[in-house]
């Protein structure tokens, strides 16, 4: 088992990977833009599900991750611990 400080950096960097798949899926499902209102409706439809689900998911990805971060951090000895009260 890691150390704390070692478990913080993991879901730090966790985060940044969920952020970085998010942003990239998210470039890769947006719809192309087009010039007549005509052209695209029901591929924009099916995106459009598609786009929510993904949202979704990093959402509760991000939200998980970030609630481990924070109690990673609550568990960390605060600065007034001494060292003996740290071995206790």
């Amino acid at each position: 088992m890691a150390d704390r400080l070692t478990q913080l950096q993991d879901a730090l960097n966790l985060m940044a990977d969920h952020f970085c798949n998010a942003v990239g899926v998210l470039q890769q499902c947006a719809p192309s833009s087009c010039f007549t209102s005509t052209q695209g409706a029901a591929i924009k439809d099916a995106q459009a599900s598609t786009q929510e689900e993904y949202s979704q998911l990093f959402a509760t990805l991000i939200a998980r991750t970030a609630k481990d971060i924070d109690v990673l951090i609550d568990s960390l000895p605060s600065e007034d611990s001494t060292p003996a009260l740290q071995v206790k």
